[in-house]
């Protein structure tokens, strides 16, 4: 089978989506889930921390960053076993260092607290 390069831009809003009945859930979970193909690989833009150029998480294992309050403790318990991918880190900040956009590799940075919901 032809694999294709899909993209989307999915907001994930607040962090309790994953805890929550609403419609953007059930939208993930359902048709957009049968909208596309498991990709070999996701790659997540977060604006969660500030930095003075793109920072691309070099880890082969990410961690979990609960960095929010005001919602259900339960999302602070929450953990996602994803795995990092060096080698295709590397080739993504190559590819934004070859556009002219500087990007660097940082490790030990972990999941944005949304992200989880969308894997």
């Amino acid at each position: 089978m032809t694999r294709h390069n899909q993209s989307f831009f999915v907001s994930h809003g607040a962090p309790d989506i994953v805890i929550s009945n609403s419609e953007a859930r059930r939208f993930l979970e359902g048709d957009l889930r049968r909208m596309i193909e498991k990709p070999d690989a996701t790659l997540i833009a977060s604006a969660h921390f500030e930095a003075d150029h793109p920072l691309v998480a070099s880890d082969e294992k990410l961690g979990m960053i609960y960095d929010f309050g005001g919602f259900d403790l339960s999302l602070n318990e929450m953990v996602y076993p994803a795995m990092g991918d060096a080698a295709l880190a590397g080739r993504v900040a190559n590819l934004l260092n070859d556009g002219g956009i500087e990007a660097e590799l940082l490790a030990e940075r972990g999941f944005d607290p949304g992200v989880p919901g969308h894997l």
